[in-house]
């Protein structure tokens, strides 16, 4: 190929003041150039801002809609915790809406489930126009009357209403309904999965072990460092006939989705929250709080002790029940040698409560914040089920039996690796280290020094300097970045097989009851 001068370099030819690429030419680098060209055409082109009328339009909406999609995917800023539905702007999913895409909805069904697609656009769609710089925004020029969040919200409505009695529509909406898929087939073929999964079995079989063994009482072992309890703040007590009441008048609506008041939560949440009892050897061993630094990255400080909360929900028999998720960060999971492939920075660790409609729990959960690890504690009345399909067996260490009045869980956390290493019942301590509440939301959207804002998770849902050396010898199982901490609604929690942590039929694939 022929040498070519931009902007004042040597060439064969040159074109004195101008910044135009000029070459000798044949015809196959003519056909180069040409490509080169269009699609530099293509990035530079200046995007016409669309600029919306005091009224919104669906035409002027859509429009809105469709450019911010591109700056956002433009400044990768995408938030990965639900999906966009292709073809239908304003609205998306997740796992638990999607299980309802194959279920004969009555029209009010159809109607409140179409309302909270929507309002996962709407959610994730506000935090997505917070974290874009602030040129972005300017360019798509929102009208200066309405804040951005009415503008969000409005148009979302006007987009899905065509979709809400058009029976053609509809249709077409149900079946363009695909749940996310949190594993790469791609790197599965490339990887030779189905050869490759073999090397990791017994791994598999080895890592349990190691986690069961701690809840042996011949294998109880002293703690490397000093033992810090971490208790939430004081609340009023709260009866399970009470939560029970809660869920059911909360459950009274077309989808039977339990979906208590912010008032009603806070109680809930300060009523199941465990207590930590964190072996500490170092500063990674504290529970912190998330944050941005000067320069804009994620950081966790471990001076201030926070708990990140998140509401979810699954399925179990005929009944949707809520769950209330408990999140604590470390800043790093700290190595033990050179060749320590698990270590990096940032760890997180993630505590489940499903609740029956009656208030009593029916399992516990946890995973770390990776998707790694994940384990199951079952309730009173069920037991744990393993796959038969070949797929990852279930670490189940232990049941939990029923609180008594006044006695909180107390989760019991190693140093270094942060394991749970063993779980018991006890009533509030007076020398606890109180923590705060912080909702797992402010993650999507973290203030900066500058006044802008930037997420904690990139574009794919991981959280950028997590990664770990192992991600060069698990990849072929197909998770992304394995070990990389994650956004929820990402969490693949095996290797072998496909399982996520928020599938609304995991318990009921994992529990069955003791008297079946």
């Amino acid at each position: 190929m022929s040498i070519c001068r931009f902007a004042g370099r040597s060439s064969n030819i040159a074109y004195p003041n101008s910044g135009i690429l000029a070459c000798s030419l044949r015809g196959s680098d003519l056909w180069i150039l040409t490509v080169i060209l269009a699609i530099g055409m293509q990035a530079c082109a200046v995007r016409q801002p669309v600029v919306l009328p005091v009224k919104p339009d669906f035409a002027g909406c859509a429009g809105f809609f469709r450019d911010m999609d591109v700056r956002v995917d433009e400044f990768g800023v995408a938030d990965a915790a639900t999906a966009r539905i292709e073809g239908f702007p304003g609205l998306r999913i997740d796992r638990f809406l999607a299980s309802f895409a194959g279920a004969d909805l009555t029209a009010d069904a159809y109607a409140a489930w179409l309302e909270r697609l929507r309002g996962l656009d709407e959610t994730a769609r506000l935090k997505e126009w917070r974290n874009l710089p602030a040129a972005a925004k300017s360019a798509l020029r929102a009208p200066a009357a309405q804040e951005a969040g009415e503008t969000i919200s409005a148009c979302g409505r006007i987009l899905a209403q065509p979709l809400s009695n058009a029976s053609d529509q509809r249709a077409r909406l149900l079946s363009n309904i695909q749940p996310p898929d949190a594993y790469s087939n791609w790197q599965r073929i490339l990887g030779l999965y189905f050869l490759s999964r073999w090397a990791i079995v017994d791994g598999v079989r080895q890592l349990h072990s190691e986690m069961r063994a701690p809840f042996l009482a011949a294998h109880q072992q002293p703690a490397e460092g000093r033992l810090i309890r971490y208790e939430p703040p004081a609340s009023p007590s709260i009866q399970a006939a009470e939560v029970a009441r809660i869920l059911a008048q909360s459950a009274a609506n077309p989808l039977g989705i339990p979906e208590p008041s912010p008032a009603q939560l806070e109680q809930l949440f300060s009523a199941y929250a465990p207590g930590w009892v964190v072996d500490t050897v170092s500063n990674d061993d504290r529970i912190g709080t998330v944050g941005l630094s000067a320069d804009g990255e994620a950081e966790v400080d471990p001076q201030h002790s926070s708990v990140y909360r998140l509401a979810s929900h699954t399925r179990f028999g005929s009944q949707v029940l809520l769950q209330l998720n408990y999140l604590i960060w470390f800043p790093a999971r700290p190595a033990t040698g050179l060749l320590d492939i698990y270590a990096g920075r940032f760890d997180g660790l993630i505590w489940r409560v499903t609740l029956r409609m009656d208030g009593s729990p029916l399992a516990y959960e946890s995973i770390h914040a990776c998707g790694c690890y994940y384990q199951i504690f079952p309730g009173q009345g069920v037991e744990v089920v393993q796959p038969l399909d070949g797929s990852e067996p279930v670490l189940a260490p232990a049941s939990i039996l029923a609180r008594q009045p006044g006695e909180r869980l107390l989760v019991k956390v190693a140093a270094g690796n942060h394991f749970i290493n063993g779980i018991a019942t006890t009533m509030p301590a007076t020398d606890a280290k109180p923590y705060g509440w912080l909702d797992y939301d402010a993650l999507r959207s973290l203030p900066m020094a500058d006044g802008g804002y930037r997420s904690m998770f990139d574009e794919e849902g991981l959280v950028a300097g997590s990664e770990r050396p192992e991600r060069f010898l698990l990849w072929p199982m197909g998770v992304p970045s394995p070990g990389a901490m994650r956004q929820w609604g990402t969490h693949a929690i095996a290797f072998l097989g496909k399982r996520h942590f928020d599938d609304p039929w995991l318990l009921e694939k994992l529990l069955r009851p003791l008297w079946e």
